[in-house]
């Protein structure tokens, strides 16, 4: 129909309307990566992250970064649902990804969305990918449905699929930071 998906643009909306949402109740964060004309590097948004855990205890901070997902390179593809990854081997991060993924299978499931399961037992995927290794806090990488998926890729163009996926994001954190108050 001549609309195109640019998945940073996407990153960026997704990440400006949690902000707004957090704005909303006065919920202290910070967006390591403002800038919209050029990519930061994977450790460069590490270093960045490590800053405030250095400044606030990488205890009391989450290393969210937020992307949309594909199954391959050229045509459409039948992958699809919601996906949550950890560095490889069991930590906190873990937990948050766990409660990342309930939100999201809460909140994106009405629109018919799905939930990619690592397993079973386990919600969420392992991968060493920089940014989450090289995070001192705990950090996770959400992979919000598919691009390359026809039916996917409208939802994440829309206002009402970029409003929910915000909304979960912003639900899990809350969640996170009940738990930790407890």
């Amino acid at each position: 129909d001549g609309e195109q998906f640019f998945e940073y643009e996407f990153n960026r909306d997704v990440v400006k309307r949690i902000a707004k949402k957090l704005d909303a109740i006065n919920f202290p964060y910070e967006i390591i990566t403002p800038e919209v004309d050029y990519d930061v590097p994977l450790r460069t948004r590490a270093q960045r992250a490590n800053k405030f855990c250095n400044e606030y205890g990488a205890d009391n901070c989450i290393f969210i970064s937020v992307h949309a997902n594909a199954a391959g390179s050229g045509g459409w593809k039948t992958a699809k649902g919601f996906c949550c990854y950890t560095s490889k081997g069991e930590t906190t991060s873990d937990e948050y990804a766990e409660l990342f993924m309930k939100e999201a299978e809460s909140v994106l499931k009405p629109f018919g969305k799905t939930i990619r399961k690592y397993g079973s037992k386990k919600y969420s995927w392992e991968e060493n990918f920089t940014v989450l290794v090289l995070a001192k806090c705990p950090a996770i990488l959400t992979e919000n449905l598919f691009y390359d998926n026809k039916e996917e890729v409208k939802f994440l163009l829309s206002d009402e699929g970029r409003e929910a996926i915000a909304q979960y994001h912003v639900n899990a954190i809350l969640k996170i930071e009940e738990s930790l108050r407890k």
